[in-house]
């Protein structure tokens, strides 16, 4: 299996597939935006209270940092700007939580985030709560986030996120190398809705290669 197909595995498969990043299967709720989307550069997110080990959020025309940085608590300014650049943070937050949830872990960093249906969502909690339960964690960084963009706007709001998966490994509590997960790269796609405040709904994830072309089917 690609490492990019391996990203996939990771990041979609059920809960203890996911966690033992031994998935082969892509899961997801949708897939790929349709070709009328329109895209446009990330917008800067909100910049979260500095800790000592922070990186800079993304901004136009620059890649991320490693999603290294705590994530908060949610603000006002996350979870009620209705706006394409409210969406984008609100998306880059999940993505950082998610980040941290399965290096620390904390399963409930991704609490409040999404909406019962997203079913993959789910499936990414389930996963932290593994590797808590086995003792395990990710190396940090697990996620490097490149760009997240809104795609659509209306009738629904769609979002792409460029993700990249650095070579890493999980480790047992005692700092050993349980396993190996290569690099890869992959198109993360989520589906808002705002009902007073943003929610996630759906999320789909699909594998590239490392220049972001798409895969041969």
């Amino acid at each position: 299996m690609s490492a990019a197909r391996r990203l996939v595995s990771l990041l979609g498969a059920t809960a203890v597939t996911a966690a033992a990043a031994a998935g082969c299967s892509m899961t997801g709720d949708f897939t790929s935006p349709t070709s009328s989307a329109v895209s446009r550069p990330v917008t800067a997110a909100p910049q979260p209270t500095s800790t000592g080990t922070d990186t800079a959020a993304a901004s136009p025309g620059r890649a991320a940092s490693t999603v290294a940085w705590r994530s908060r608590e949610p603000g006002p300014d996350l979870l009620h700007d209705h706006t394409w650049a409210g969406a984008e943070a609100y998306v880059e937050d999940y993505l950082v939580r998610l980040n941290d949830a399965w290096t620390t872990p904390q399963p409930s960093l991704l609490d409040n985030r999404a909406s019962k249906s997203c079913g993959t969502c789910a499936n990414f909690r389930e996963a932290a709560a593994y590797l808590a339960r086995k003792g395990q964690r990710h190396e940090a960084p697990m996620l490097v986030i490149s760009d997240v963009s809104v795609t659509i706007w209306r009738p629904t709001v769609r979002i792409t996120a460029d993700l990249r998966q650095p070579r890493h490994h999980i480790v047992d509590k005692r700092g050993r190398k349980v396993q190996r997960i290569e690099h890869a790269r992959a198109y993360f796609y989520v589906e808002l809705a705002y009902r007073g405040r943003w929610w996630i709904e759906k999320v789909g994830i699909e594998a590239v290669n490392d220049d972001g072309t798409y895969l041969e089917r």
